[in-house]
């Protein structure tokens, strides 16, 4: 069974949310024949290879005006989705979007010319990897 996880730095208060969104997001695929069966698992405080934490808060300061992510810790995310009538990568790059919203584009090819214009901060840095 493929295992989305992602390693977000995110506030404490939010975690246990995000959480539920991802849950709520497996029922839904299954709902719509998306995916046969899955799950989330959470954990707090998991062992990270060497500097993954660091970049995450570099990014978030980065993004942010060099404002820290006050009272966070990374928490990891294991989605375990099964039946994926589609690509995993894809159904990632989906459900990312719970903390990277999606950037509005304007219809217009010539301003699209510039993405880096039309980028949207990530409210919770992330990593992923994709484990079969």
């Amino acid at each position: 069974m493929p295992v989305i996880q992602f390693d977000v730095l995110i506030s404490t208060g939010a975690a246990e949310e995000l959480g539920e969104r991802f849950s709520s997001a497996v029922d839904k695929l299954v709902a719509a024949d998306k995916i046969t069966d899955g799950q989330v698992q959470i954990i707090s405080h998991p062992t990270l290879l060497e500097g993954v934490e660091d970049a995450l808060r570099q990014s978030f300061r980065d993004e942010h005006d060099d404002a820290d992510l006050e009272d966070s810790s990374v928490v990891r995310y294991l989605i375990e989705v099964e039946g994926v009538t589609g690509s995993v990568n894809q159904l990632a790059m989906a459900l990312s979007r719970f903390m990277t919203p999606q950037a509005d584009l304007p219809r217009d090819a010539v301003l699209l010319e510039n993405e880096t214009v039309h980028e949207v901060p990530a409210t919770y840095p992330w990593s992923v990897e994709i484990r079969r």
